[in-house]
């Protein structure tokens, strides 16, 4: 039965120490006083024994009461247990979905390269493939809140607010919100989509609205014209080139350094003039429907 700070309250509320050592000192005098005359007093000698030894297995049980309760996990450390052991199952588990893709990655081999039991997963997280959502969701919103955050702050001018946002952006982009393993995940998951995709677009749906509105106010369009869309998928292709193309980039450019501060933000500032040149021009054209088949 597990030891709690409520149960040690009880405890509390019956003054149990306060008792237990009125015994054992009762006991103790019972037995000092009239333990020479027993003959005379002996109901009271045959009865102060018994309470010196229940008094002192009060004290003794008060004590293991009191060591148990240090050592066992209330229940604000239960919830912080169970905060870590999601975090470190969706740190491990990203790793290994990076290395084997999900097909080759199983719950034994994440838990094990963890440390923690495989029922854990089932508890937290249902299953693998609930497991692999949850991975690709927190890297997504790790990656997109702070930037959206960003923009926020320049809420007032949508062309500083959309500065901010693809800066902001490319830096996360290139972090992958949790560094090594988010942009090679996403890869796999491009080439070769699961069942968690549909989960994982309509985590990305309210971000993919919020974008579409910055740029639709930048061109004076609507979020869901179709030439807002395009303007957002360029730019989205843009900072993806940079992400995941690096290994021929290296080859094709070996200057570009994208670890390099400097020219991280040259890149990223030639990102945002380019967009927002392309952009400026678009504003200038008569919306055109694009041809149904």
């Amino acid at each position: 039965m597990k030891i709690t700070q409520h149960t040690m309250n009880r405890f509390r509320k019956i003054d149990l120490l306060a008792f237990a050592g009125a015994m054992t000192l009762s006991g103790g005098w019972a037995l000092f006083t009239f333990g020479p005359d027993y003959p005379r007093f002996l109901p009271l000698w045959m009865l102060a024994p018994l309470l010196w030894w229940l008094g002192c297995g009060l004290l003794i049980a008060w004590a293991l009461i009191r060591m148990l309760v240090s050592v066992a996990p209330g229940d604000g450390d239960e919830s912080k247990m169970r905060q870590w052991l999601r975090e470190k199952l969706i740190e491990t588990a990203g790793k290994v979905f990076a290395e084997v893709g999900f097909d080759g990655a199983t719950v034994r081999k994440i838990c094990s390269r963890a440390g923690i039991d495989v029922n854990a997963v089932d508890e937290h997280f249902g299953d693998k493939l609930g497991l692999y959502t949850e991975v690709l969701n927190s890297s997504i919103m790790a990656q997109q809140e702070p930037a959206h955050a960003m923009s926020a702050a320049h809420a007032s001018d949508p062309r500083l607010a959309l500065r901010a946002l693809i800066c902001e952006w490319f830096e996360r982009a290139r972090e992958g919100g949790r560094p090594d393993w988010f942009a090679p995940i996403m890869a796999r998951e491009m080439a070769r989509p699961t069942l968690a995709l549909d989960r994982v677009a309509d985590t990305m749906g309210s971000n993919y609205l919020r974008f579409r509105s910055l740029v639709g106010q930048v061109i004076e369009r609507g979020p869901d014209d179709p030439a807002t869309r395009m303007c957002v998928h360029s730019v989205v292709g843009q900072v993806l080139h940079y992400m995941q193309s690096r290994a021929m980039l290296t080859r094709l450019w070996p200057n570009l350094n994208l670890d390099n501060q400097e020219q991280r933000h040259a890149v990223a500032d030639h990102i945002v003039t380019f967009s927002l040149a392309g952009m400026d021009r678009i504003a200038q054209q008569q919306p055109e429907p694009i041809a149904k088949d």
